[in-house]
């Protein structure tokens, strides 16, 4: 074992004695319940241009195991709000349990794994890795963006790691306080290849599907579900995209435990051409030196009162 491989296994079984209890009790007590307190926000944007990336960095290297579990509690418990919806009944008993460290009765296990099974698994049949990595990906970029003041609609992460179609999507105010549609893909790199290569599958997937991508969300609006502004936009969405309109834009996030280059969007531009106007590319990357450990946490927690 070398003298790097002992601290780190030392974090890892410290992150692992926590309890959801201690982790909610940390995040409460210092006041510390957005993941903004963990992930603090650089921007490398400068003078917005023609065929540039606009992007942002969240990056923490040395979180104590202590602010890891915290930051595993304050997804968590964000994600489980919003997947069991309206079943607020549901959310405070899974809540209770877990903070208490019971399990729930049988009956009540059926119904509540079933909000948890589609995205975590279940400690019996776990989802895949890449999944788990994926999906909190999917919330950390969710999470990092939609509290910006221009976002005026930004939904909340699908319900179902397998379903296809786009990560996400904003509607937003640029600074002229025009309407504008960005199209997310959300990527992880939790191995040891270089984030170039994640980046340029998000690119490539953007360029192939994304007239898809916005075929399938216009669809799932209708009449009277928004304000007539948003449905003003939504309806052009198909015909703007294919001409790369100053109407669209697309974003790329990454979520890695690897550190970030001077430049990780520096090919962006070349690989989306036809979205070349100002404004129209944006990236995020999010660098946690302990990403794959959180992931864990976090799906230790949901299972808690399983």
């Amino acid at each position: 074992m070398t003298t790097a491989q002992a601290p780190a296994e030392k974090w890892v079984a410290a992150l692992t004695g926590l309890s959801p209890a201690q982790s909610e009790e940390y995040a409460r007590t210092h006041h510390r319940l957005n993941v903004h307190d963990y992930l603090p926000r650089t921007s490398h944007d400068g003078a917005p241009g023609a065929g540039k990336c606009e992007w942002s960095s969240h990056t923490s290297t040395s979180l104590t195991p202590e602010e890891g579990g915290a930051l595993a509690w304050v997804l968590i418990d964000t994600i489980m709000r919003v997947r069991f919806g309206l079943a607020t009944a549901q959310y405070y008993s899974w809540r209770a349990h877990t903070l208490n460290g019971t399990k729930l009765s049988p009956p009540d296990t059926a119904v509540i794994a079933a909000f948890i099974e589609p995205v975590f698994g279940l400690p019996t049949k776990p989802k895949d890795t890449h999944h788990l990595h994926g999906h909190i990906a999917e919330w950390l970029l969710h999470l990092l963006t939609k509290n910006n003041a221009a976002v005026r609609l930004q939904p909340d992460p699908k319900g179902d790691v397998t379903d296809a179609g786009a990560d996400a999507f904003s509607i937003y105010e640029n600074s002229a306080g025009a309407l504008r549609f960005r199209l997310w893909e959300s990527k992880k790199n939790t191995g040891n290849g270089p984030l170039s290569g994640s980046l340029s599958t998000a690119y490539k997937q953007i360029d192939e599907h994304g007239q898809r991508y916005v075929g399938k969300l216009v669809s799932t609006f209708q009449p009277g579900s928004h304000s007539a502004g948003i449905l003003d936009l939504i309806a052009q969405l198909p015909a703007a995209w294919v001409q790369g309109d100053a109407l669209v834009g697309a974003g790329v996030s990454v979520a890695t435990h690897q550190t970030l280059s001077a430049q990780p969007f520096k090919k962006m531009s070349e690989k989306l051409p036809r979205l070349s106007k100002p404004g129209q590319l944006r990236g995020l990357a999010t660098s946690i030196s302990c990403y794959t450990e959180l992931a864990e946490a976090v799906r230790r927690y949901a299972w808690t009162a399983l």
